[in-house]
């Protein structure tokens, strides 16, 4: 992706974000990026679905509008599938009697926007307590989802309690749309609220003609601020910018990861009226390096940094350390991270962890 393309996109994603503000907006002119660069950086950025919605306010040419609409046309099937998967993995959960929230995906495009189809298509996130996770593992393995095959572990093995223990989400293959079950939503325990005071302070929105519980505005805010694809995805920042328009998602002290997140939403698709002035003074203090880094992982052509993530993993917990606990969780991920144990098979950790760590080293080593 050139970097004309990406500075022409996040000036059409912030108009139309200003323009779902109720704000008046000028034509955004293509100037010398040809329709192709910036076509590919909308596919990369996955926000075919907002310039769309815009494409008559923001003045695009024929010719691009013509492929944003078959990108949002292509992608209907995979929504509606996304739907209905959707609703069948928490109805499934629910009628077990598990307490769980669903997030980020529909009810995320739901709560910002108050329709289903404002972003594209992903997985299904589901939220539950860490002692259910164990039964929500059954039911999801025997519905149509199935671990990905690096992760064949079970309930009862040494695996298994390491993930649950130092880890945060399982993910799990379907024919539909992926699941991906969370216990936690970051492994970092003082990055995120604990999982009861999430479930106890969920919302409920409207997916596929069912009222589905989903994180509450605050706290979707701060997981999505403080998340690692954060950097990744113009449309993570594009969800902060629609959260940010409500004042009491700043009701608590953002921590360094959530702040940078904002800063790189400043820097690429803006930010609404209703930040308070004392965050945006928090965001002036961001280095620039740190922006230049987010500006880096935007420019990258394609969206798939595989293991990658663990060098952010590190910073983000090393700033989001509060307690003893935090500072073990980050040993952990130094020296056997949770997905290390996804492969190894032993019921105990006399089996599995020399295993697990002779694994890491030879992929360590094989990276050199």
């Amino acid at each position: 992706m050139t970097a004309a393309a990406l500075d022409l996109l996040c000036r059409l994603v912030s108009s139309a974000l200003a323009a779902e503000e109720g704000r008046t907006i000028a034509p955004v002119p293509l100037g010398e990026v040809p329709a192709r660069d910036l076509l590919d950086a909308v596919r990369r950025h996955r926000v075919p679905e907002l310039l769309a919605s815009r494409a008559g306010e923001l003045g695009l040419p024929a010719d691009v509008v013509r492929v944003l609409d078959a990108m949002v046309a292509g992608s209907r099937q995979r929504h509606l599938v996304h739907t209905l998967e959707t609703v069948r993995a928490w109805r499934l959960l629910d009628a077990a009697g598990i307490e769980a929230a669903v997030f980020k995906g529909i009810p995320l495009s739901v709560l910002t926007t108050g329709r289903p189809d404002a972003r594209g298509a992903g997985d299904v996130d589901l939220l539950v307590r860490p002692e259910a996770a164990a039964a929500a593992h059954r039911l999801l393995t025997t519905t149509g989802w199935a671990l990905h095959e690096q992760g064949r572990i079970e309930p009862g093995m040494w695996a298994w309690r390491h993930v649950l223990r130092w880890g945060h989400t399982l993910t799990y293959l379907g024919a539909g749309a992926d699941v991906d079950l969370h216990w936690r939503l970051d492994a970092m325990p003082g990055a995120q609220p604990d999982t009861d005071a999430l479930l106890a302070r969920r919302t409920t929105v409207e997916v596929g003609g069912t009222r589905v519980p989903t994180l509450a505005p605050a706290d979707a805010f701060r997981h999505l601020a403080g998340h690692r694809e954060g950097w990744i995805w113009l449309r993570t920042l594009v969800d902060l910018r629609r959260l940010a328009r409500d004042p009491a998602v700043f009701g608590q002290e953002l921590p360094v990861p959530a702040l940078t997140s904002l800063a790189a939403a400043r820097a690429t698709v803006g930010l609404p009226d209703a930040v308070p002035g004392r965050v945006l003074a928090a965001l002036d203090r961001i280095p620039d390096a740190t922006l230049a880094r987010a500006r880096a992982h935007h420019e990258l052509p394609v969206a798939i940094f595989g293991g990658a993530g663990t060098g952010r993993e590190v910073r983000n917990g090393m700033a989001s350390v509060r307690r003893p606990r935090d500072l073990q969780q980050l040993a952990v991920t130094l020296v056997l991270p949770p997905h290390a144990a996804l492969p190894i098979r032993s019921a105990t950790a006399w089996g599995g962890v020399p295993r697990a760590v002779a694994l890491r080293t030879r992929r360590l080593v094989s990276r050199r």
